[in-house]
């Protein structure tokens, strides 16, 4: 048994080192020093016999073998932390006590922070937090148990279900309507702003597939497309975004989408969570309540 205790301690510097793939970084992110990071990997490579590193240049990288070992370390630290989250719910009374959600904020925005915040209350979390990111990499994964990104897999190290794909269709106030002229046989825009988060390609790709003249209209990029959907509401301009996004203003009738014409978007919403933690019952749960909801 003291063996095993000896071994278990090295872990979570093993663990960090395989994931950062720097002892530097590793030794930042435990409050440790580099060579107190090194030491430990040496007693974990005597007590294990497993050669866990090799040289890279100046870096050091995971061999076949210490590549099969960081991945059951990853699922056995993981698994730990569950039943510890587990035994903490017990012991307050059988009720998970908190969750932490990312969403990308246009979508938390238009409807999805309310589906998170319903979900809590009905399995009587108390401390919940909704964090903001877009990108699976943007998510910070030491503050979030599952996220919703906009993206594309794979994600490596993590478990990843599509929530919907995307389709970008055209919208504004119903004010701007009257300026468009959808009867002429070379349809234009008349000089209305177009409104966008990229350098415009989503936008050139729409307009061939619409058939549309987009000459002698202004642009404007918008930090986000939450930015580009409130814009387009007060009548500043056409906005070209997801119909997940914009499904209860056009149904009050605060937007309107004046042509038919979609086209598929770069990425698409998916659900992702820690690989060892994808079997959970309450992110189950949650995973099935945003599909549902989709």
């Amino acid at each position: 048994m003291a063996r095993l205790l000896v071994y278990l301690q090295y872990l979570p510097a093993f663990e960090a080192t395989a994931r950062l793939a720097s002892l530097r970084r590793a030794a930042e992110e435990l409050n440790l020093s580099p060579s107190a990071i090194s030491l430990q990997l040496k007693k974990l490579t005597e007590a294990t016999g497993i050669t866990l590193f090799e040289k890279a240049g100046r870096n050091i990288a995971l061999t076949p073998a210490g590549r099969e070992f960081a991945q059951a370390v990853a699922v056995s630290l993981g698994q730990l932390d569950s039943a510890a989250r587990a035994c903490r719910s017990q012991d307050a009374g059988g009720a998970q006590q908190s969750l932490a959600v990312s969403l990308p904020t246009a979508l938390g925005v238009a409807w999805l922070s309310a589906v998170v915040v319903e979900f809590a209350e009905s399995r009587a979390i108390t401390d919940l937090t909704i964090n903001e990111a877009i990108g699976a990499a943007e998510v910070d994964w030491q503050a979030s148990d599952l996220a919703i990104v906009y993206d594309n897999p794979p994600f490596p190290g993590r478990y990843w279900r599509l929530l919907s794909e995307v389709r970008l269709r055209t919208v504004c106030s119903p004010i701007l309507f009257p300026r468009l002229d959808l009867q002429h046989r070379d349809r234009k825009l008349n000089g209305i702003t177009l409104l966008h988060e990229d350098r415009g390609e989503e936008w050139a790709r729409w307009g061939v597939a619409a058939r549309v003249n987009l000459r002698g209209s202004g642009s404007v990029r918008v930090a986000s497309v939450a930015q580009a959907v409130a814009s387009a509401v007060q009548g500043q301009g056409l906005a070209l975004v997801s119909d997940v996004l914009t499904r209860n203003l056009l149904r009050e009738g605060r937007l309107i989408q004046p042509f038919a014409t979609s086209i598929n978007a770069a990425s698409a919403y998916y659900i992702v969570c820690p690989i060892e933690r994808a079997e959970e019952p309450l992110l189950q749960a949650l995973m099935e309540r945003l599909a549902e909801r989709i």
